[in-house]
């Protein structure tokens, strides 16, 4: 599986490129420090996943991706939440966010989290910057919607974890992007919420 990371600091690659192997050793970093060279790097090579420097100047290159190959999710780098940064890249389809500060085991499970279908916008912060939705439940995947049954019926991470088969990691990833996704703050909001979406059923 190749992983095209695109960012104008070969320093921060390198790091990546050897935090990363250690969690995900199956992952093949492939590195641009510019859009052009990342193009060329899509022709020539199957890229699974693209994570890109949301600083450098990319509208261009997000352009290209869209009209070529929208197909390959796009993860998002930026040194800290930025409202206006995260509108646009919402607006641009992006599949995750994430801040370089957080850790390589946090972000190895964002990209674990796209890499298999899911939108991922894990960031606390996230819930300040979004415009007020009607927190409708109707917006969630199935299995965010397994995990918040599970948590509204008093399950923990690791209980909502082994009954899923999945790690409590990955549990507590879902559930940070459901309380985005909701505009909640905590596992009682939620809880709440989804009670009440299942009283109407």
């Amino acid at each position: 599986m190749n992983i095209l990371m695109v960012d104008e600091l070969p320093i921060y690659i390198q790091g990546m490129r050897v935090e990363l192997g250690k969690i995900m050793p199956d992952c093949h970093i492939l590195d641009a420090n510019n859009s052009s060279d990342a193009i060329n790097i899509i022709y020539d090579s199957p890229v699974s996943l693209i994570l890109l420097d949301g600083e450098m100047e990319c509208t261009d290159f997000i352009l290209f991706l869209s009209q070529h190959y929208p197909t390959i999710p796009v993860v998002v780098m930026l040194r800290k939440m930025d409202g206006k940064l995260f509108s646009y890249y919402i607006r641009q389809n992006v599949k995750g966010l994430i801040t370089k500060g957080q850790s390589v085991e946090k972000i190895s499970l964002v990209l674990k989290m796209v890499l298999s279908g899911h939108v991922c916008f894990p960031e606390q912060t996230v819930v300040a910057l979004t415009e007020k939705s009607d927190n409708t439940l109707g917006q969630l995947s199935h299995r965010q919607k397994e995990v918040l049954s599970l948590l509204a019926n008093g399950g923990t991470n690791k209980q909502i974890g082994r009954q899923l088969n999945i790690s409590a990691g990955t549990v507590k990833v879902h559930l940070e992007s459901i309380f985005n996704r909701l505009q909640v703050h905590n596992r009682t909001q939620a809880a709440r919420l989804w009670l009440k979406y299942m009283g109407h059923y």
